[in-house]
């Protein structure tokens, strides 16, 4: 008979990629009747975030609002304060921080006599960018640096992992490398049926080339290459366009950049999907652009569990993607938009091959539900053991 396990996870974000992850843990252990409680923010929120609490809820555990945004700020104070007494009533067996911001928060609990187990999951250190600002870097670097030493962390890849023990000080007995998971059953292949639903439902074409792009409107998705690498591709493809998914800081400049390269009128964009697996079944491909990523992000794998074609950035974090067998991924440099139009262009010529793609069977193999969330519980489990 397993361990009983109460469980703790904090996360800031209630949007995109880390809120997915938590998302799909948080159901994970609940399906596993592991008593699970949630510490959130509704600053950045989500109509997804608000089901994630109500499942919660139902299942019997307690959710915290910290009322804090992802920067340093005054009030990370008092939304500690509230952590901590949360923690010290529900007396967690397991402590989970998700990204910087609630990792910092976690961790700081060991100063205020918290003994028990913490995790925490840093979804992409922003050092890892190796670009940006430099103050900034160093601020977030060295807040990593003095935590390093509390609790167990938990990389999602290679570069992560080699990052944090190279630049900050982690000591790879406190480290474990587990990767992102896919929900493989939600991430499926679509039929042509399915595939013109969606299309109709979104407002895409129902005929002609879609190329997919999902991520935030920032510097590390890194849209501007995507646009630049794209102008040519729908010049010489009038059948092409681009569904673009996601918003940010850089929304107005993205829209001026549309207007100076000519291919507004290409561009379909939304800026957030409830229900992601849409996307997958209405695009033919998916183009990722990103800087620096913690590991394979949630976008690509959700792609190769759909059996989509790549069109992938190698950069910190994703360095072996190019490694990966993939039958159906091209490859570029980050910020190399001529590379990036290469990769598009090869793509569709070797659309008219009709080969077999490998990615779905890569996805289900290497990144499952059950292999990667399975792992992440086995590690509370081992640590209160």
């Amino acid at each position: 008979m397993s361990t009983k396990l109460r469980l703790l996870l904090v996360s800031e974000p209630g949007i995109d990629g880390v809120f997915r992850h938590v998302e799909g843990l948080t159901h994970y252990c609940l399906r596993q009747g592991i008593e699970t409680h949630l510490a959130y923010s509704d600053e950045r929120g989500s109509a997804g975030l608000q089901k994630l609490l109500a499942a919660v809820r139902a299942a019997g555990g307690e959710t915290l609002n910290l009322r804090v945004g992802n920067a340093p700020a005054p009030r990370d104070l008092p939304a500690f304060l509230r952590l901590r007494a949360f923690a010290n009533r529900l007396r967690p067996d397991v402590i989970h921080g998700h990204s910087s911001k609630a990792g910092a928060l976690v961790r700081m609990l060991r100063g205020a006599g918290w003994r028990g187990p913490l995790f925490y999951s840093p979804h992409a250190y922003y050092g890892l960018a190796r670009r940006g600002s430099r103050l900034k870097s160093a601020l977030y670097n060295g807040i990593e640096r003095l935590f390093a030493g509390i609790g167990t962390t938990i990389n999602i890849s290679r570069d992560e992992a080699a990052f944090a023990r190279a630049t900050l000080g982690l000591d790879p007995a406190r480290a474990r490398t587990i990767h992102n998971p896919v929900d493989t059953a939600i991430f499926a292949p679509a039929s042509a049926e399915q595939r013109r639903k969606r299309r109709a439902e979104l407002g895409l074409p129902a005929t002609g080339v879609v190329l997919g792009f999902i991520g935030r409107s920032s510097f590390q998705k890194d849209p501007q290459t995507l646009y630049r690498a794209l102008a040519p591709v729908l010049a010489a493809h009038p059948e092409a366009v681009l569904f673009h998914v996601g918003q940010g800081e850089l929304d107005a400049a993205l829209a001026a950049l549309a207007g100076e390269l000519g291919i507004a009128s290409r561009i379909i964009r939304k800026p957030y999907l409830e229900e992601p697996a849409g996307f997958y079944e209405a695009v033919d491909a998916l183009v990722f652009t990103s800087r620096y990523e913690a590991g394979w992000p949630l976008v690509v794998l959700e792609a190769l569990a759909c059996d989509l074609p790549l069109v992938a950035s190698i950069a910190p974090g994703t360095s072996d993607i190019a490694d990966g067998g993939l039958s159906h991924c091209w490859t570029a440099p980050a910020e190399d938009a001529a590379g990036f139009t290469r990769g598009v262009e090869v793509w569709l010529a070797d659309r008219t091959a009709d080969r077999v793609c490998n990615h779905r069977a890569t996805a289900i193999a290497r990144f499952g539900t059950e292999k990667c969330l399975g792992a992440v519980v086995a590690e509370y489990r081992k640590a209160i053991s």
